[in-house]
């Protein structure tokens, strides 16, 4: 039986194919975001107390986890992935372990870290490894209470995000606010701090007038 095709949808067709064309280019490119998409694996912090801070683990890595997600960007890897990672791993763990926890993994970063309470005061040690690299970063935290350290475990999730994906959060223009703020203080307290003390002058000196 001899069909005949509608001219018009001769027409059409053409078009359709085109739009599916682009529509699965532009998928696929899509798909080559995920090369720049990095993931990071937060291990649990290391606890150092007489009391029970578990409570307290889990807020500073719920924290860190959402404050350090960044969509399109930053991933954070389930907490499940990790723990199954981590059987038959040594705690503490060593800088060589970690890199073999990061290649387990797949993950871009891994973040470690320690809380030590004492005296209801606390300190918080965070490293956020660079596997591509090899290296390392700290960030160094105190609280005198557990209220306090809520805003110096967001101080450092706005440093990690400035300092390892250039990403300036509202937190960290906080922190940066606040921190220029205290040094004013500080000079108004002490205004012999304003200028650098005149001293005298040998020949390999800089002048004297030069801010360090």
């Amino acid at each position: 039986m001899d069909v005949s095709i509608n001219p018009v949808v001769k027409r059409i067709c053409p078009l359709i194919l085109l739009v599916i064309a682009l529509f699965l280019a532009t998928y696929t490119g899509a798909g080559a975001t995920d090369a720049t998409l990095k993931t990071i694996a937060i291990i649990p912090f290391e606890t150092n107390s007489k009391k029970d801070l578990t409570f307290i683990q889990n807020g500073v890595l719920q924290m860190l986890r959402s404050r350090l997600m960044w969509k399109g960007q930053v991933q954070i890897m389930p907490r499940s992935r990790i723990d199954q990672a981590l059987s038959g791993m040594s705690i503490p763990m060593t800088n060589q372990s970690v890199l073999a926890f990061g290649k387990k993994t797949g993950a871009d970063y891994v973040i470690t870290g320690g809380i030590t309470e004492f005296s209801g005061a606390f300190s918080v040690d965070t490293k956020v490894y660079d596997l591509e690299k090899q290296i390392f970063l700290t960030f160094f935290s105190q609280a005198k209470d557990i209220n306090a350290m809520i805003t110096q475990v967001d101080v450092v999730a706005a440093k990690i995000n400035k300092k390892i994906f250039e990403r300036t959060t509202i937190a960290y223009e906080k922190f940066q606010k606040e921190k220029i703020i205290t040094e004013e203080e500080l000079r108004r307290m002490n205004p012999e701090r304003m200028m650098p003390a005149r001293r005298q002058r040998t020949d390999n000196d800089d002048p004297w007038w030069k801010l360090w």
